[in-house]
C-alpha cells in the first residue's frame, strides 16, 4: 500500500467520524439552557417585569436559608399564597413546582428528596392581591 491510499483511507475516516459526531449531537438533543416554552414566556415577559418591579419597590425580597433538610422561606409580611419552581441547571427532568400558602411570614419546605446540587429557585406569589416574583440560587448539600 503506498501514500496516496493512506491519505485517502485517513480522510475517508474522518469524514465518516465527523458525520457520525454530526448525527449523533442531533439525534440526541438534551438542550436544557432553551425553555420549550419560551415563545409563550416571552408573550407574558411584560407581567414578570411588573412583578419583578413591585419586588424592588415594596423591598419585598425573601429571605432564603437552607438548615440541613429544610428549606426556610422569611417573606417581609404574613399572608402570602404562590408557588416555588425549582429548576435544575443540568437536568430539566428533576423540576419541581411547588404551591404554597402562609398565615405567617415564614414557610418551611421539607428538601431531603430533592438532588443534591445547585437548584434555581424562582418564587411567585401574591400578597394582598399583589404580584411578585423573586429569583434566587439555592445549593442543597
Amino acid at each position: 500500500m503506498n501514500w496516496g491510499y493512506k491519505i485517502v483511507f485517513g480522510l475517508g475516516a474522518f469524514m465518516l467520524f465527523i458525520i457520525g459526531a454530526g448525527i449523533y449531537m442531533v439525534s440526541h438533543d438534551t438542550d436544557t439552557l432553551v425553555d420549550t416554552d419560551y415563545y409563550e414566556k416571552s408573550l407574558t415577559y411584560d407581567e414578570t417585569i411588573h412583578k419583578k418591579q413591585n419586588l424592588l419597590d415594596d423591598r419585598a425580597k425573601p429571605m432564603i436559608k437552607v438548615q440541613k433538610d429544610t428549606l426556610i422561606l422569611a417573606f417581609a409580611s404574613d399572608g402570602n399564597k404562590g408557588s416555588l419552581n425549582f429548576l435544575r441547571p443540568d437536568d430539566r427532568k428533576v423540576d419541581v413546582t411547588l404551591p404554597f400558602q402562609t398565615s405567617t411570614n415564614e414557610f418551611k419546605l421539607p428538601i431531603k428528596t430533592f438532588k443534591r446540587g445547585n437548584w434555581n429557585l424562582e418564587i411567585d406569589w401574591e400578597h394582598a392581591g399583589k404580584p411578585y416574583i423573586s429569583d434566587h440560587a439555592v445549593f442543597i448539600q
